[in-house]
């Protein structure tokens, strides 16, 4: 750490981060500020979690203060912690905290002191308020033994089934799975259970990987309508997964993508419709004049329901006749016509209200700026009304 006499004029706070705010079993009222109140949070937290890294991040901290006081510093030291279950949440907590405690501090420098968990997110969010002296990560070590082995196991297990974040992934997607797989095997469908059971676990990989269930969440926080439709959306989509999964029975190679093809589109076009429905009744109620991009997505939908059966019918076709050339095939079936119907159309409807919506736009602001000189006109009338009087 810094030594340097610059710094011990410097006003710092430790503060002990506790991200995932494990320490909310022994007291909620963060930040805690003061050396006997982090002691006495210390020793508390000890007792009820003693193998948890944040006890020794905790301990840590107050052997900094120690030993900082003792050589000359002025300094504080202040516990903040985060939010159990969102990074998002957790990230403006943790902002909040520090704010609060640089208000009654009134510190000008800061060191981090963390049990090494997510540091990266962490430091950012910190240095934005305070400068970062120096950051002290606490790592436990741990006996690689078997009984210690066994021990961590049990700590994450145990974490699996306590922390809502980890008991939904090892826990509610494996019931999933075997809840669908039971009623299955119940209606004769076993050899189907592993299909879907990979098409659960590809969902939520994508759901995880594209962060879908904040984006859900922050829908939800804007706008319901736009959230229920989107849930709708998504079980139509899974809905029609597994109905296809069951239809494609006796299909085989391309015949079976096409059958696939033909039994999904009506649930791809249910869920796009529903998306569009969404967000059309939010801009209805906002009186957004961009409703205009809806009706233009509900347009399209017509066409697309259109080449979607012409496509699973080309397939099936180059299916049942090999022998006939897949060209022939696509000319015979009308879908570069249904193509330039959708791409003419929807094109043309977008130019038509792209227009009109700049004529509406331009027709607004010059009422605004009416507006604007009327009640400038109106002022100058009542400043010179007071001057007379």
């Amino acid at each position: 750490m810094r030594t340097d006499n610059v710094a011990t004029r410097k006003k710092v706070v430790i503060l002990c981060i506790d991200k995932d705010a494990d320490i909310w079993v022994a007291n909620k009222n963060t930040p805690i500020i003061g050396y006997n109140n982090v002691l006495k949070l210390a020793v508390d937290f000890a007792l009820l979690r003693p193998e948890d890294s944040d006890s020794n991040a905790l301990f840590s901290a107050l052997n900094i203060y120690q030993k900082l006081k003792m050589e000359g510093y002025d300094v504080e030291i202040a516990v903040i912690a985060g939010d159990p279950v969102d990074d998002l949440k957790a990230g403006l907590r943790i902002k909040q905290e520090v704010l609060k405690v640089k208000e009654i501090t009134k510190a000008n420098a800061a060191i981090m002191v963390s049990d090494g968990k997510d540091d990266e997110v962490i430091v950012p969010v910190i240095y934005s308020i305070l400068p970062i002296e120096s950051i002290k990560r606490v790592v436990v070590e741990q006996a690689r033994g078997v009984e210690e082995t066994y021990i961590l196991i049990g700590r994450y297990l145990r974490k699996i089934f306590e922390e809502p974040r980890f008991s939904k992934i090892f826990l509610g997607v494996p019931g999933i799975i075997i809840l669908l797989s039971s009623i299955l095997t119940a209606f004769g469908l076993l050899d189907k259970a592993i299909l879907v059971a990979l098409g659960i676990i590809g969902l939520t990989m994508i759901f995880r990987g594209f962060s879908l269930d904040r984006k859900f969440e922050e829908w939800w926080e804007s706008s319901p309508v736009i959230f229920a439709s989107a849930v709708i959306s998504l079980l139509s989509i899974t809905l029609g997964f597994v109905y296809t999964s069951i239809s494609l029975e006796g299909y085989e190679g391309i015949s079976a993508i096409g059958r696939g093809v033909y039994v999904m589109t009506p649930f791809i076009i249910f869920s796009v419709i529903s998306l569009l429905g969404g967000k059309a009744i939010v801009k209805i109620i906002r009186r957004d004049i961009k409703i205009w991009h809806e009706a233009v997505g509900f347009v399209f939908i017509v066409f697309l329901y259109q080449i979607l059966n012409i496509v699973s019918n080309i397939i099936m076709e180059a299916a049942k006749y090999p022998e006939v050339d897949v060209t022939s095939i696509i000319l015979k079936s009308n879908l570069f016509i249904w193509l330039g119907l959708a791409i003419g159309v929807t094109g043309l409807l977008t130019g038509i209200f792209t227009l009109i919506e700049k004529s509406v736009r331009e027709d607004i602001l010059r009422r605004r700026a009416i507006l604007s000189l009327q009640l400038r006109a109106k002022l100058k009338k009542l400043k010179a009304k007071v001057k007379r009087t």
